[in-house]
């Protein structure tokens, strides 16, 4: 069953319920922006971000308020780097909960000057981390990206580049079906770790 069509399989007060919740809760749509939305579109953003998390796509369940972690994740020393196998990921800048899930996008390697590098955003994959402290590095997501954005190895030796490179990247953290503030981060391609 498409996710739309869960809205005819609610009642009357599942549906007030969800209409209720969409006049006081935003929801980023799929260019980036955050709006409010129909009841009915909101259940379809929240059930399509659920079954991507790989949580139940329950439509009777509104999503319940969310403590987000601010600035939980950095590209402080942490990439993207072509030596030996790569590496494209984060450092922790908290202490993370088991389970915590963020929704990654990026950029394939563009030049510091491309226009509207935000445009050329790829959904690489929902990113569930375990328990971590603070000024770790999280696993990397190089084999997701490359899956999705090609390889960010240069034409040079250990993957360098002739002219500097970089990949943009979309941090959004997810919870219940939501997810939380976007944090843009432009990360240059780098041969050494």
């Amino acid at each position: 069953m498409k996710l739309s069509n869960f809205w005819k399989t609610l009642t009357r007060d599942q549906r007030r319920a969800w209409n209720a919740w969409a006049k006081s809760n935003k929801v980023f749509l799929d260019d980036g922006s955050l709006r409010h939305v129909s009841g009915h579109k909101a259940m379809t953003m929240i059930l399509r971000n659920r079954t991507v998390a790989g949580d139940a796509a329950s439509p009777t369940v509104v999503p319940a308020t969310f403590a987000w972690n601010v600035g939980a994740l950095s590209l402080r020393d942490a990439g993207p780097w072509t030596v030996n196998m790569g590496y494209i990921g984060f450092r922790t800048e908290q202490i993370l909960a088991a389970g915590t899930k963020w929704f990654v996008w990026a950029t394939p390697p563009l030049d510091g000057t491309t226009p509207n590098p935000l445009a050329q955003m790829r959904f690489i994959k929902c990113m569930t981390l375990g328990a971590m402290p603070a000024n770790n590095l999280v696993p990397d997501i190089g084999p997701d990206y490359a899956a999705a954005c090609g390889s960010w190895d240069g034409p040079g030796l250990d993957g360098a580049w002739p002219t500097d490179k970089y990949i943009w990247q979309r941090l959004q953290q997810y919870a219940n079906g939501q997810l939380g503030p976007s944090v843009t981060f432009k990360g240059w391609i780098q041969e050494e770790l």
